[in-house]
């Protein structure tokens, strides 16, 4: 499947950490994916959704080299704007990603990206990590699996 025929219908969707990176960083292979998504989202309704965790994981890698210059990229860049929204964790996503949790038997911090991406109303996730994919609450657009 193509990336427009995976965002075919979603409105609103949950960017998780990988993407971003790959996009910020020009991970050669996924570059043009994520070019094309991000050329979608500036010509289209599109609302992307960030978390704690997207940011936090978003930032590892600048602040253990000292990146600063990045690190800023990634906040104004990704977790601001009038198409993007970031979306705090509180008590509702909590009892959520614990259900979700225990359903899936995904890791607490991807049970919270899903708990996330539901209570803001995503239609999906875009990815790179396959375990979204057994999870039903939610589409799951995995990079890897688009096709060029």
């Amino acid at each position: 499947m193509n990336l427009e025929d995976a965002l075919e219908g979603v409105t609103s969707i949950l960017l998780d950490s990988a993407p971003v990176i790959y996009y910020f960083e020009k991970n050669p292979r996924y570059i043009s994916h994520m070019d094309r998504f991000v050329d979608h989202w500036e010509k289209s309704n599109l609302v992307c959704v960030t978390s704690p965790i997207t940011l936090a994981e978003c930032l590892i890698h600048p602040k253990r080299l000292g990146l600063s210059d990045l690190a800023e990229t990634y906040k104004s860049q990704t977790f601001g704007g009038d198409k993007s929204r970031f979306r705090m964790i509180g008590s509702r996503e909590a009892d959520l990603a614990a259900e979700i949790r225990g359903k899936h038997n995904l890791t607490l911090d991807d049970a919270f990206q899903v708990a996330v991406a539901v209570t803001a109303g995503c239609q999906a996730i875009l990815t790179n990590d396959r375990v979204f994919a057994r999870v039903e609450e939610i589409r799951a657009i995995i990079l890897g699996d688009l096709e060029e």
